[in-house]
């Protein structure tokens, strides 16, 4: 039995080694050589779209959208900024905070409504206040129609935020 397992055993071994040995040689040493001079002259540049296209897609527009799209671009810097949001709702059920989300986001469509989730409560908060004042302000008219539990509470907000698309 012992003579079985010792020759299994060898045999095992010495189909590992030849398997090996025949693995190696000039094929390893030529790709890794290849692959070496690929690395050094790839250049990602070579797979950017041709630019003659791009001409051709921007001439295909006309000046007028092109020149909206700059002004829209140079009006609007989403910088985040410390400021403040109004806090309208704290609810654990999704469904809920998503339905008041939407009734927030309808009753003052001038503004953004986010949901944030902080665990264990989805907030939906409103705006994108720069100073205290103004978000006090917002409080108090949210107060004012009936959100009794509004308050402000600071956050990271976008400056010069453009206004919300409904």
């Amino acid at each position: 039995m012992r003579i079985i397992v010792v020759i299994l055993l060898s045999c095992t071994l010495l189909a590992c080694t030849h398997t090996k040995d025949a693995s190696k040689g000039a094929d390893e040493s030529t790709f890794g050589e290849q692959l070496i001079k690929h690395e050094a002259s790839f250049r990602p540049s070579d797979y950017d779209p041709d630019p003659a296209q791009k001409s051709s897609k921007n001439t295909e527009q006309s000046t007028e959208q092109q020149q909206s799209a700059t002004e829209y671009q140079a009006a609007v810097s989403l910088d985040l900024v410390p400021g403040f949001r109004v806090q309208v709702f704290s609810l654990t059920n999704i469904d809920e905070a998503r339905a008041k989300k939407a009734e927030i986001e309808a009753l003052v469509p001038e503004e953004w409504v986010y949901l944030e989730y902080e665990s264990p409560a989805y907030k939906i908060r409103v705006g994108n206040f720069v100073n205290r004042f103004e978000a006090d302000r917002f409080t108090k008219q949210m107060i004012e129609r009936g959100y009794s539990e509004a308050w402000t509470v600071p956050a990271r907000v976008f400056r010069n935020a453009p206004p919300p698309s409904r």
